[in-house]
């Protein structure tokens, strides 16, 4: 007994903790008298609790609660950009994105640092901020690596992005070449996520081409793609990957995002083959995985959501096993988000979930803002 009180004190300590340094680090947007300089910090705020109900969860395990902090920082002098992102949570704390470009021509950017991957749909246009997305769960094949996610979400090196009109329309094109983080075992005795993960690193690259119906709409729909070698010597020993120390990973997706009047849609199907390398035979596998979110808004206040995300071929992939064995295969939605003041949300949601080696029904609730 009291060492459950003990641990319900710890969290609750870490979610204060997280909630005051987001309000000690008040955004603010600074403007230079002589206007050449731009620059803007933006806060994302969020913190939830959910409660499992599964056959094998532990007799009197709490519920899980979490709370983020992130801060989102950008200067503009001129054709020069500078991009900034970190996040402090309950449970780690990481630089996201560290990035300096320089805009070549109007709405065409070369940048150089660590960015989101441009083939994931949902990361790359809505960031990790849960005030961003109107569910409080990202889908599974877009989480963040360490967080039961399947492929890499941020890359460290060169990235081109350009926006050209095609009529009233537009095209959109992105294209990375850089090192993706390598699998890790997830530290719970480290609070740091490392910039830049351990182990040998090699060059890939990244893609995304997009049509956007309306030059400066948010509507989108498009391709993805992507090829990444990951070193594996943190899973070498794993029985699943028959002595296996990397991975080529070759991504091809498509995506659709999209609103129309009061209903908006963000589907998304991926199809990942992976190739272990420096293994006693060859070992060649590959898995389907995809989801549809559909949502309704009411009055301008509330937003009703139900998604649905499945995947072929998971359970038989030794690399899911092995690196992400939480990985959520199946897992069906519905929630209710109410905007109940300017910039600040109130989410409920339950889901339907089937990993790789469980299934369980799960109840979240989250309040989000952003501080503009």
């Amino acid at each position: 007994m009291a060492g459950r009180v003990f641990a319900n004190w710890a969290l609750t300590r870490r979610i204060l903790v997280v909630v005051l340094l987001a309000a000690a680090l008040v955004p603010m947007r600074l403007r230079a008298s002589d206007g050449e300089d731009d620059s803007s910090l933006l806060g994302f705020l969020s913190a939830r609790g959910s409660e499992r109900f599964d056959a094998d969860r532990p007799s009197g395990r709490p519920a899980h609660g979490i709370a983020i902090a992130d801060a989102l920082y950008t200067y503009t002098r001129g054709k020069l950009r500078l991009l900034a992102e970190g996040a402090v949570a309950t449970d780690d704390a990481e630089i996201d994105r560290l990035q300096i470009g320089w805009e070549a021509v109007p709405d065409t950017f070369v940048w150089l640092g660590k960015f989101h991957e441009p083939a994931s749909s949902w990361n790359f246009g809505r960031d990790h901020g849960h005030y961003l997305q109107t569910a409080i769960s990202t889908p599974a094949i877009e989480k963040w690596a360490d967080d039961a996610g399947a492929l890499p979400e941020n890359i460290t090196g060169v990235l081109f992005d350009s926006r050209r009109p095609m009529g009233s329309a537009a095209v959109q094109v992105s294209l990375a070449v850089g090192v993706a983080p390598n699998p890790v075992q997830k530290d719970h005795g480290s609070y740091w996520v490392h910039p830049v993960s351990g182990g040998s690193h090699r060059v890939g690259w990244s893609a995304r081409l997009a049509l956007l119906p309306d030059y400066v709409g948010s509507n989108s729909f498009g391709l993805l793609g992507a090829q990444h070698k990951l070193d594996l010597d943190d899973f070498a020993a794993d029985g699943f990957l028959n002595g296996a120390r990397g991975v080529d990973e070759t991504v091809y997706g498509a995506y659709a995002d999209g609103d129309w009047d009061q209903w908006s849609l963000h589907a998304a199907v991926y199809d990942v083959d992976l190739s272990l390398r420096e293994t006693a035979s060859a070992r060649n596998e590959s898995f389907v995985a995809g989801y549809a979110q559909l949502e309704r808004r009411f009055a301008d206040r509330y937003t009703a959501f139900v998604r649905h995300e499945d995947s072929a071929r998971t359970q038989e992939s030794s690399y899911l096993h092995a690196v992400q064995n939480r990985f959520a295969v199946r897992r069906s939605l519905i929630g209710v988000r109410w905007d109940f003041a300017r910039h600040q949300a109130i989410t409920l949601e339950t889901s339907r979930t089937t990993t790789l080696s469980n299934r369980f029904t799960r109840i979240s609730l989250q309040w989000s803002a952003v501080v503009p």
